[in-house]
């Protein structure tokens, strides 16, 4: 017999809560928004998102006239680096997935071979939408009722955001996708893309610099215009998040750890997880089991 659905709840729960991993509200990769009518504000979006509209009608208004209302059933791709004023035209009822890393619709489907579509396919006049088809539908309800239940993992938002795009590449005829994520094709997000792809490859100011034929100064520049903050931080936050992983999930030697993370020695990743997490690689690991 299934369990009532209306009975449904997140056990150890203050485990969750002080995981690093556990989500938090204002960098959630998953969120579920609700707007009061007339609602409105004027915000930089940072990350690429889709955003499910699940009750009421939103009017997105961008740079260049791209003006648009998004009713109740329909997703819209947002892409980052937009100054974006959003304003509710009725109580309203979101669900947004961030996409914090290259956008991938499947493991063997080069996203670039929809810029074929540019020589065929007029530019749209301003943001393009989807239907909310029936598979997506279920997809969406489940991640809502989770959300609402507690479970803000970031390791199960990223499966979940993998299984939408996935699904998103699956249901929808590729003239759509290209039409739907037009204005993910910018200077700007090919920058971010290549920072999201390279950042361990790459892992201090001037090795990015370099690669991308630029000056520290003007690559600073131009991830600060990006990202919205130092590149410093964002990489250090970025190599946090990946040491932790590592030490939680795996049986690894922290000297093997501290080798593939560029630390000469053990120590130095033990004053890195100190700083980071106000505990030791011992410590964490200790903890999580």
């Amino acid at each position: 017999m299934l369990k009532n659905i209306n009975d449904m709840k997140i056990y150890n729960v203050e485990e969750h809560l002080d995981c690093y991993c556990y989500s938090k509200e204002d960098k959630s990769l998953v969120e579920v928004r609700k707007f009061n009518q007339t609602e409105s504000e004027e915000i930089l979006v940072l990350f690429n998102k889709i955003v499910f509209v699940l009750k009421g009608t939103l009017n997105l208004t961008m740079p260049n006239n791209l003006d648009i209302s998004v009713g109740n059933g329909h997703l819209v791709f947002l892409p980052a680096h937009y100054k974006l004023r959003y304003k509710a035209l009725s109580g309203s009822v979101v669900l947004v997935l961030r996409i914090n890393d290259a956008i991938l619709l499947c493991n063997t489907f080069n996203f670039d071979r929809l810029k074929k579509y540019m020589r065929i396919i007029d530019k749209p006049e301003t943001f393009e939408t989807l239907e909310i088809n029936a598979r997506l539908y279920q997809f969406v309800n489940g991640l809502v009722d989770s959300y609402e239940d507690g479970l803000k993992c970031r390791f199960y938002f990223e499966a979940k955001i993998t299984e939408a795009l996935i699904m998103i590449r699956a249901y929808y005829a590729e003239e759509q996708l290209f039409l739907f994520f037009y204005y993910y094709f910018t200077p700007d997000t090919t920058f971010a893309d290549f920072i999201h792809k390279n950042h361990m490859n790459y892992p201090t100011v001037n090795k990015f610099a370099h690669a991308l034929n630029m000056t520290p100064q003007q690559f600073s520049r131009r991830f600060n215009a990006v990202f919205g903050e130092a590149p410093y931080g964002w990489m250090q936050r970025e190599k946090a998040q990946l040491i932790y992983g590592d030490i939680c999930r795996s049986n690894r030697s922290f000297k093997a750890i501290a080798d593939e993370y560029g630390f000469h020695i053990q120590s130095n990743l033990n004053r890195f997880c100190k700083a980071a997490f106000g505990m030791t690689p011992k410590e964490i690991r200790k903890q999580r089991k």
